[in-house]
């Protein structure tokens, strides 16, 4: 049997607006999350949170990855028989199933997880919220803490007892309210069960002790809102019926309440009164028909939230219109809530494609930056193979090379302390005690020129990275600086309030720095002018020796204090200071690649330091006696020791290639070192004193040597 035309007609017309209400008030919020970007303003934090997670983005390209390879295989099995075709598609889908459920498992994992936060919090203020509240002793505070407490992610679905005027029947009075929870936890039961992989539904008929309004539901959201929920509720006059549903989710947390148009179950009565049936079997249909009402929205209500949150979930509902096609009732009932689902899933569907192919981009992304990496780790490798090996190579080119002494140039009446060469490699300038300053031609030892008018002894001489300039530093406190080709002097200003002990030219600048004796300072001049441009203090004591790096941004000094400073250009401000060097830094001296600064001190020892963080990469020694001190530094701090004597160096040079250091002693000797391995290649005798000053040419195969016998050495590599 089935209800008359009329009344089925009517129900329909009455459920259908509340199916497409229910789907775009609860439906878009979850729709629009998914056309959202990876920062979309307004969007929920959790369901960000989510798909974020490395663990769901994981998840999401291995799910994307079977799904390919099952499309794959089902192309393959075009040709197949039809038994095995049948048999492996039949796996096929039932793998995609297991995949799906997987992903749902995954999603309710983790919504449950990024809210245990939210839910601890709720559990500490429900003592505040029952007392500031009367209505709440309506409810069970022990069922409240344990819905809160539930390690599983699921919808609360909580019915009330229906409002009944004391003018509806006897039958409403005394049944509706015990067939209404029964038959809905039943209905859940089977096709929702709370443990269920597929929509889990955790009900309640009996959490409510009344009946409750919209304001109860604003209420209980206060304390449940980091739970799912949704609340059926209804009312009962003499004539009508009006059915309330309250919902509020993990995505869009507010409450929303929607409440269908009246229905008048009195004219169903009449109608079905009409056709014959008793008013006992009348009123036992109308309940059944606000029973099955309950089901269908508890069903829809459970797919909808479900389809929300899981792009993978198969509405339920779509396989239940035999429960709503019973004696009395039309399948019809069901069909605008299956249709607004059908209607939503293929808004995920479009949706979830769109997040698989950014995935997938992204994924392909990855992967090229992964081979990217892996290529360019592999390059890396293989170019320090090379790098080693060239090393390698150069190593023992530069330990069979053999240097001998081409010139002897006799002329200074006293020590020669400091030599420079020009940028040509032509010009070899030197600057002596004997107050003096020599110009020489490099290539043949001919002197061609005395430069005098220093009333003290010459300190440090440096030439102009253009070649014109000669710029040299004075005991008698003055620089001066020189024409170099024609031995003009140009200038002379006040230079320290004692001596000058060395300069130094900037590459890339036209400034000059020079270094004191007893004010401890290191100041920066302009070249053209003269005028001072800065005073750099911050030693406290003698200040040796200054050099600038190649790209003239930075400065560095060696001092008295058994420091060395490492300075800005710009700002003058300093930036390190490199202690731990025992005892007074003498000469220093940069690589021509910015990186390594040398510094020479008393304690027999050459120290390679890294210029821009100060660690120390290496210690040149060769004296194992006098220097004990020394080689305790341990493998962290010192990498490499040699147990070779250089005795206390008074000078140091870089080769223009970075592959040489040349330093000289007071053993009467000078020492050529493999700059990359500190392998000690040669010492080179002939001098009768103290090595003071040593200069490498740009082309790397000739080096000159001044001495406290009052020669200069000119030495060539065959």
């Amino acid at each position: 049997m089935s209800l008359p035309r009329p009344v089925s007609d009517t129900l329909i017309e009455l459920l259908k607006p509340v199916a497409s209400e229910l789907g775009e008030r609860l439906g878009a919020s979850a729709v629009n999350e998914r056309y959202a970007e990876i920062e979309p303003s307004g969007s929920s934090a959790l369901n960000q949170q989510i798909k974020k997670d490395p663990r769901w983005i994981k998840a999401q390209m291995r799910y994307l990855q079977r799904q390919q390879a099952r499309e794959q295989q089902l192309i393959a099995l075009a040709g197949a028989e039809e038994w095995a075709k049948e048999e492996r598609v039949n796996r096929i889908k039932a793998q995609e199933l297991r995949d799906k459920r997987a992903i749902s498992r995954l999603c309710r994992d983790l919504m449950r997880e990024f809210q245990s936060e939210a839910i601890r919090v709720k559990l500490s203020e429900i003592q505040t919220i029952w007392d500031r509240d009367n209505w709440f002793s309506n409810l069970s505070r022990q069922e409240t803490e344990q819905i809160l407490q539930q390690q599983q992610h699921r919808l609360l679905l909580l019915v009330a007892p229906a409002k009944i005027s004391e003018d509806c029947p006897d039958s409403f009075r005394h049944n509706l309210n015990i067939e209404l929870p029964a038959k809905l936890r039943a209905f859940l039961n089977q096709h929702y069960p709370q443990h269920g992989d597929v929509c889990p539904v955790q009900f309640y008929g009996d959490y409510f002790k009344k009946a409750i309004s919209d304001i109860d539901v604003e209420r209980l959201q206060s304390v449940l809102s980091p739970v799912p929920t949704a609340i059926l509720y209804s009312d009962i006059s003499d004539y009508e019926v009006n059915f309330h549903v309250g919902f509020w989710g993990i995505i869009n947390q507010s409450v929303s309440l929607v409440a269908m148009q009246p229905w008048n179950w009195e004219e169903v009565y009449h109608q079905l009164e009409a056709q014959g049936k008793d008013e006992k079997l009348s009123l036992r249909i109308i309940r059944q028909i606000i029973v099955t009402i309950h089901k269908l929205l508890a069903a829809f209500l459970a797919d909808l939230y479900y389809l929300n949150i899981d792009f993978t979930h198969e509405p339920q509902l779509f396989k239940l219109e035999a429960e709503f096609a019973q004696e009395w009732f039309s399948k019809d009932w069901a069909q605008p809530y299956i249709e607004t689902l059908k209607e939503i899933q293929e808004q995920q569907r479009i949706v979830y494609k769109g997040e698989m192919r950014r995935l997938a981009l992204r994924e392909a992304k990855a992967k090229a930056e992964r081979q990217r990496l892996e290529e360019a780790e592999l390059k890396r490798r293989e170019e320090s193979e090379a790098a080693s090996k060239r090393v390698k190579e150069l190593a023992h080119k530069l330990k069979h090379q053999k240097w001998r002494c081409v010139y002897t140039l006799p002329g200074h009446l006293s020590f020669v302390n400091s030599l420079a060469i020009s940028p040509d490699g032509k010009i070899l300038a030197s600057g002596s005690w004997d107050k003096t300053i020599k110009i020489w031609n490099l290539e043949t030892a001919e002197l061609i020129g005395t430069l005098t008018g220093h009333s003290d002894r010459v300190n440090s001489v440096a030439i102009s990275y253009d070649g014109k300039m000669l710029v040299s530093g004075s005991s008698d406190e003055t620089i001066k600086f020189w024409n170099l080709h024609s031995g003009d002097l140009l200038c002379t200003f006040p230079g320290h309030s004692m001596e000058v002990n060395s300069v130094a030219i900037n590459p890339k600048r036209q400034v000059i720095a020079s270094c004191g004796g007893a004010d401890n300072t290191i100041k920066l001049w302009n070249l053209r002018s003269g005028e001072l441009l800065r005073t750099l203090r911050g030693h406290s004591d003698n200040v040796n020796a200054v050099v600038f790096s190649p790209d003239g941004k930075i400065l560095a000094s060696g001092s008295s204090d058994a420091t060395s400073k490492v300075w800005d250009v710009e700002s003058g401000k300093l930036l390190r200071t490199l202690s731990g060097l025992n005892v007074g830094v003498n000469s220093v001296a940069i690589a021509p690649d910015g990186q390594i600064l040398a510094s020479v001190s008393n304690d027999y020892t050459i120290k390679l330091r890294n210029l821009h963080t100060g660690s120390l990469l290496r210690i040149l020694n060769t004296n194992s006696g006098r220097g004990k001190g020394v080689t305790n530094l341990g493998t962290t701090e010192a990498v490499h020791i040699l147990q070779n004597y250089v005795s206390r160096g008074e000078s140091v040079a870089i080769s223009r290639d970075g592959l040489t250091l040349v330093s000289g002693c007071d053993e009467n000797t000078i020492n050529i070192w493999n700059l990359q391995t500190g392998e000690l290649l040669s010492a080179l005798k002939g001098h009768s004193g103290t090595v003071y000053s040593v200069a490498i040419a740009p082309s790397g195969n000739l080096l000159a040597s001044g001495s406290a016998d009052q020669t200069i050495k000119i030495w060539r590599c065959d």
